[in-house]
């Protein structure tokens, strides 16, 4: 599993998705329900400066979303991009918010699986379906299976139904209805 290919995979169907949006979508509802769109756009533009800062050893904040999401989400990514290709990153351990010291691989990951679950909840949010590759989903469900016992950054696990894509199985266990909002 290539965690640096997947983890820019699963940011460039958030920059597709945000190219795709109007002024308007911004305030649209998310699956997360304390945040609109623009508020959840922000949220992973500030984790991934939190992410980059970590790599980096410095303090970088995210630039407010403000009227241009694609731009500051971009830009917050092609620093993680360029933190996460250092050589040595993901062997190295690194203070990982919340965990405690964490590999590299463990960090990326953890920037995947956020990632690729919130564009799940901008394509929702704007009523678009989207559909994982297997290798995503798959690598994202192996993934979120290793978080720490009662440390998520997610909401609890809800029923996928019958017949459930393997998509719908990973939202499901990330906390989000895959019928969203039904």
């Amino acid at each position: 599993m290539d965690l640096l290919d997947l983890d820019r995979r699963a940011c460039e169907l958030n920059i597709k998705l945000l190219k795709e949006m109007s002024r308007s979508d911004l305030s649209m509802a998310t699956p997360c329900a304390e945040w609109n769109v623009r508020e959840l756009v922000q949220h992973q533009v500030d984790t991934t400066a939190t992410f980059t800062s970590e790599v980096r050893g410095t303090t970088i904040t995210g630039a407010p979303v403000g009227n241009d999401p694609l731009g500051v989400y971009t830009a917050a990514v092609q620093e993680a991009w360029n933190a996460f290709d250092t050589a040595g990153m993901l062997d190295a351990e690194w203070n990982f918010p919340s965990f405690g010291k964490q590999s590299g691989r463990t960090i990326v990951a953890a920037h995947y699986l956020d990632n690729l679950i919130h564009a799940w909840d901008l394509a929702k949010a704007v009523g678009k379906h989207l559909t994982f590759t297997d290798d995503m989903a798959t690598a994202a469900t192996r993934i979120a299976s290793h978080y720490p016992e009662g440390i998520s950054a997610f909401a609890p696990p809800v029923p996928a139904g019958e017949n459930a894509t393997t998509t719908d199985r990973l939202v499901a266990s990330l906390g989000r209805s895959p019928k969203w909002p039904a």
